[in-house]
């Protein structure tokens, strides 16, 4: 399991612009969880043919799999530790594996958006609350 202490959260700094990009990745893998809490994970299947990011489309293809939520995060902080990505590149992997086994585990809406917003600092709270993103899961 990756351990996050202040050397990997060095490795995961990135500009205010990154993060940014990072908090659309968010809004984009809240879309797919609402999906998956109403439809299963199966209902991403042809969402899965439009996704470049290699390792977002995996992780999609383990939940449609099946794969547990404690192997799901092995798993993928292993890939991301032997890739030894850094700055917003890890910052995305990180945050589309926390993403991911939070729904895997059935985490709440509320759950889902306090663990991905936490990783941007107070930008993810407050460009959260500029779009006005419903935190129960509501609208997608």
């Amino acid at each position: 399991m990756l351990y996050y202490d202040w050397q990997f959260a060095e490795r995961m700094q990135c500009s205010i612009e990154e993060k940014r990009e990072c908090f659309d990745l968010i809004v984009k893998l809240r879309r797919f969880a609402s999906i998956i809490r109403d439809e299963g994970f199966l209902a991403l299947e042809d969402e899965l043919r439009n996704i470049d990011d290699e390792f977002l489309a995996i992780s999609i293809q383990m939940g449609i799999d099946g794969v547990a939520p404690e192997l799901f995060r092995d798993i993928q902080e292993r890939r991301i530790l032997a890739d030894n990505c850094k700055g917003k590149e890890l910052l995305r992997r990180v945050i589309i594996t926390e993403a991911m086994a939070s729904i895997l585990s059935e985490d709440t809406f509320k759950v889902f958006h306090y663990k991905l917003l936490a990783y941007l600092g107070v930008h993810g709270q407050q460009w959260a609350k500029e779009q006005q993103l419903d935190l129960i899961g509501k609208a997608h």
